[in-house]
């Protein structure tokens, strides 16, 4: 118990840390940067879910990201608090961002064609001005410490020499960065 509260409090430091600095332009538009913050958090998002024994998914829109947690009681996928890491990640214009979902079933299944079997009634409900919002989750982080396999890629959007920052996660969700070239 000690250890996972020890993996807690670095998780908790390491978002801190990253949030805290500085907001330059330059900066959040690398695409570097932008993969190690997503990086950090699914990081820590995994450690939650282990402590707290929730099951937890992510959830991808065209230009941004979010994670979202099982409620038993309204059997939903309901939006994380913003305390914890319930806000909405977006990600800048100048960055083209895409996942897929990897492993033996999912090589078989076109990324946009997985919409067709996932379950409609497990949506992810946010809380927006007018009505509620529902997303599905395409990636789960269980409390087991399993993790759906995927890959994440940043890229410039534009620029003659095309800069890209690719994560795999595993189902162990362990995290592996790769570089162009070592694919």
């Amino acid at each position: 118990m000690e250890i996972m509260l020890v993996l807690v409090v670095i998780g908790m430091a390491s978002v801190g840390v990253m949030m805290t600095m500085p907001q330059q332009a330059n900066k959040v538009a690398d695409v570097d940067w932008q993969a190690q913050r997503f990086s950090t958090l699914l990081q820590f998002a995994e450690d939650e879910a282990l402590i707290s024994g929730k099951e937890l998914a992510l959830v991808f829109t065209e230009n941004s990201y979010r994670f979202s947690f099982y409620d038993y009681a309204t059997k939903k996928w309901l939006a994380l608090p913003e305390s914890q890491i319930g806000d909405i990640f977006e990600i800048p214009e100048s960055i083209e961002f895409s996942y897929t979902l990897l492993g033996s079933v999912w090589d078989e299944i076109e990324t946009q064609d997985e919409e067709s079997f996932i379950d409609k009634s497990y949506l992810v409900e946010t809380e927006g001005d007018d009505e509620v919002e529902s997303f599905t989750p395409q990636v789960f982080i269980m409390s087991s410490g399993e993790v759906t396999p995927f890959a994440v890629l940043f890229t410039e959007a534009s620029g003659s020499n095309k800069r890209s920052s690719t994560l795999e996660v595993s189902m162990s969700g362990a995290i592996t960065h790769i570089k162009p070239g070592e694919q």
